[in-house]
């Protein structure tokens, strides 16, 4: 504005110049120009508003620009307001030229247009355009004004200028919130219809792709045990395509992937701009794509990455917040009816299995409230129960279960309800021709979606045949372990490959081991088998199973824990499988330490046997030839003869009942003076510990006892009334080999005297015992009675008797 010695120019309301002097101050002629300007702007807006109709400012118009524009020098004159919608400070300068750089290159041409047309025409103007402010922002602002003329040519412009940038974001807002608000209804209608997953990732990629105007729009879902992302759906202009294709996720940037991981949403305005992918392998990898833009929305699920939303597009693109905010707001709405278009396909296809499996299961399938409500039972139930479909829910169940078992079943569930937990039991069911059946119950607690206890879930199997085949089974059982106990046989099943073995009861009672205490492998068999028979009997099981052969016996001795050792004969069978590799070996062991020790008395007999009868036949036919020369006459021949040969018999006799094993000393020395401790009170004494005499020491010791009673009864203390034979044994260790001492004193008999010749009973007692069983033989003929000592080894096996040594 131009004042000059207090005259103010101003156009009139039809356009012409008019100059007031002295009538009105400055500030006045300001004020009405404003006013006058005002006027017309409000004038101009009643009929904006008025064409517009249904169209509402949602804020209250800014504050007004005032400018001036000398059309000959291009300056301008402009308010703080003016400038402050420019986007300039209000001490800044501005002319045409730095209005025109701030102006938008595509409302330049317009503007001129408006302004030229204002000039040609004598109008105003009223333009409205987009101003690049210095902050880098973009402003709208309506410009107002007209020309002020010096005749006829326009020397200057005058007007206001108003900021119409928070009228036009209002309502591009209100625009975008109606088209996005639209946009989610309609998407939401389209989600509902939608079964499939696919479809509904389809259906959202295509509607936000039409709607953003942009290139592809995908979903991929992430596999991070594969650290995967594979692109399940993409819609596409066909400018770029993943579908079908998988990335590995943490070969992105690793700002990329954690950004994603962490649930932030990733918008990129420019690939070839944004500094954060400057790498040229990241950007080779969007060039191959064809990706310049692109924004990508992470769905976590409980924190953990699950899917991706992504917007790519070929060409840069600036996104706003708005864009950014509806795409993370249709990658939930999509992520949540997937979830829930999956968990309902779920929900039936489980349904449908567990429908199949019920009615295909051998067993009665049902669900219990916890109040013992039936809800769902298969058509077996129907079926074995009888009862109509309607009936057979509810409570009815109780009815068909035996009254004991159903007593049992109520108490049980008291706990069961208070613990939630599985229950097994057995209980007799009724069926529908009346028969009670045996039927294993397994139940599963059931449990809400809010984790409250609801019931149970179970089976109930019919195992009345199993029970009977049981119980038949059990009978046979104890009757194969009694013979088995009573044989003495065990069973054993060696798992070859694993080295497994099973033994039963008896096995372990056979092997002396308490039952439930063997190791169970074979290493602990083999503890068991004497070193000299564990090497053959595993030899000949390993060249068993080179051949290949089926079956197998083996005889080998153990030895029990308490020393004992017995003979186990072992019969078992070979099973392989189709490769000939050996599987197990099963088998039964037999106790024949009986008769293996049968056998080899046996054997020893017969040898014994051999041996006796030569034996006996060299001693008769010695104790003859011996007899014969110191027998005076025929009558003193046969009495000597016969009682050595009965007193060879007794001694047999005492070998035989101990299977010519071993002889009592006591009982030979019985045998001989039994006859004579019944004449008379202590007229025979006899004592010492008990011995067991080999049969070789049994034979010739029975017969020198026999000698010295029959020299006692025929010449000493037995041939009178008041004579004593003391006959006493001690046994002690000499040189470290258990010694027998012996003595045989006789007293008050006749009075003795040496004997006269050698008979047949000297040379028994003084050279047969001291040659053939290593005896010192003391024989002294005291007066008062013969005294005989003998000290002899007592032999583990002795030589075989010979009379005539």
């Amino acid at each position: 504005m131009r004042i000059d010695e207090g005259k103010q120019a101003f156009m009139t309301p039809n356009g012409s110049q008019s100059t007031l002097q002295g009538a009105i101050s400055p500030e006045e002629d300001e004020e009405e120009r404003i006013a006058a300007l005002e006027r017309r702007l409000h004038e101009a807006e009643s009929a904006l508003r008025r064409s517009n109709g249904k169209l509402r400012l949602a804020l209250e118009l800014g504050r007004l620009g005032t400018w001036e524009r000398d059309l000959a020098t291009g300056r301008i004159e402009a308010n703080a307001a003016c400038k402050a919608h420019l986007g300039l400070a209000p001490d800044e300068t501005l002319d045409q030229a730095r209005l025109r750089q701030l102006q938008h290159p595509a409302d330049i041409e317009r503007i001129e247009q408006a302004i030229a047309f204002a000039l040609a025409t004598r109008t105003d103007f009223h333009v409205e355009h987009r101003v690049l402010r210095p902050d880098g922002r973009i402003g709208r602002l309506l410009a107002k004004g007209r020309a002020q003329y010096e005749g006829d040519t326009p020397v200057r412009l005058i007007g206001v200028t108003q900021d119409l940038t928070e009228r036009e974001r209002m309502r591009e807002e209100a625009q975008h919130a109606q088209r996005r608000q639209e946009f989610l209804l309609d998407l939401n209608d389209q989600l509902r219809s939608f079964q499939d997953p696919s479809d509904i990732m389809e259906t959202t990629a295509q509607s936000l792709g039409r709607l953003l105007k942009v290139d592809s729009v995908g979903y991929g879902e992430y596999d991070q045990a594969r650290d995967v992302v594979m692109v399940e759906r993409e819609w596409s202009r066909g400018v770029i395509s993943n579908e079908g294709r998988s990335y590995r996720f943490h070969e992105f940037p690793a700002w990329v992937a954690e950004n994603l991981e962490q649930g932030r949403t990733l918008a990129i305005a420019d690939v070839k701009a944004d500094a954060r992918l400057e790498d040229a392998s990241v950007q080779a990898f969007y060039a191959t794509l064809n990706i310049r833009t692109m924004v990508t929305v992470p769905l976590l699920n409980q924190g953990q990455l699950k899917a991706l939303l992504y917007i790519a597009s070929s060409v840069p693109h600036e996104w706003s917040e708005d864009d950014v905010s509806l795409i993370e707001d249709v990658a939930k709405r999509t992520w949540i009816a997937i979830e829930k278009a999956r968990a309902e396909n779920g929900l039936r296809e489980t349904q449908a299995r567990f429908e199949v499996i019920a009615e295909s299961l051998p067993a009665l399938v049902w669900i219990l409230r916890s109040d013992l409500n039936l809800t769902y039972t298969n058509q077996r139930w129907v079926a074995y129960s009888g009862l109509p479909p309607e009936q057979a829910l509810g409570h009815s169940w109780m009815n068909a279960i035996h009254p004991d078992d159903l007593a049992k079943i109520l108490e049980d569930v008291k706990e069961l309800i208070r613990t939630e937990s599985h229950y097994e039991t057995e209980a007799r069911y009724r069926s529908t021709d009346g028969i009670y059946r045996w039927h294993l119950i397994r139940a599963a607690p059931l449990h809400n979606a809010k984790g409250e206890f609801t019931g149970w879930v179970g089976t109930s199997v019919d195992i009345h045949d199993l029970k009977e085949t049981e119980k038949a089974l059990r009978i046979s059982e104890e009757r194969l372990s009694l013979a088995q106990r009573a044989a003495g046989i065990g069973v054993f099943d060696w798992d070859i490959p694993s080295g497994k073995v099973t033994w039963t009861p008896e096995q372990e009672r056979l092997f002396g081991i308490e039952t439930g205490t063997f190791k169970g492998d074979f290493a602990a068999w083999e503890e068991k088998v004497l070193p000299e028979d564990l090497g053959p009997a595993n030899k000949a099981m390993q060249e068993a199973l080179g051949r290949q052969d089926g079956e197998i016996n083996l005889v080998y001795r153990m030895r029990r824990p308490d020393g004992s050792t017995h003979t186990i004969d072992t019969t078992a069978l070979f099973f392989y499988d189709a490769a000939g590799k050996p599987l197990r070996m099963v088998g039964v062991n037999i106790d024949v330490t009986r008769y293996k020790q049968a056998e080899q008395r046996q054997q020893l007999l017969i040898r014994e046997l051999h041996h006796r009868v030569k034996n006996t036949l060299a001693t008769v036919q010695a104790i003859v030839g011996s007899t014969a020369r110191s027998a005076s006459s025929i009558e003193e021949f046969y009495q000597g003869f016969v009682g050595r040969i009965v007193s060879l018999a007794r001694t047999h006799n005492i070998l035989t009942e101990d299977y010519w094993q071993k002889a009592s000393l006591e009982e030979l020395i019985q045998t001989e003076l039994g006859p004579y401790e019944g004449e008379a009170r202590n007229r025979v004494a006899v004592s010492g510990p008990s011995v067991e005499l080999p049969s070789e020491a049994a034979v010739p010791i029975g017969m020198a006892v026999h000698e010295l009673t029959t020299n006692a009864a025929k010449h000493g203390a037995l041939s009178t009334f008041g004579g004593q034979v003391e006959v006493t044994w001690t046994v002690e260790d000499k040189d470290g080999k258990p010694t027998l001492f012996f003595s045989w004193i006789e007293r008050g008999g006749p009075r003795v005297t040496g004997p006269a010749r050698q008979g047949f009973g000297s040379r028994l007692l003084q050279r047969v015992l001291i040659a053939q069983l290593n005896a010192e033989v003391q024989m002294d003929y005291d007066e008062a009675g013969l005294r005989f000592t003998m000290t002899m080894p007592i032999p583990d096996q002795p030589p075989l008797f010979n009379p005539d040594t």
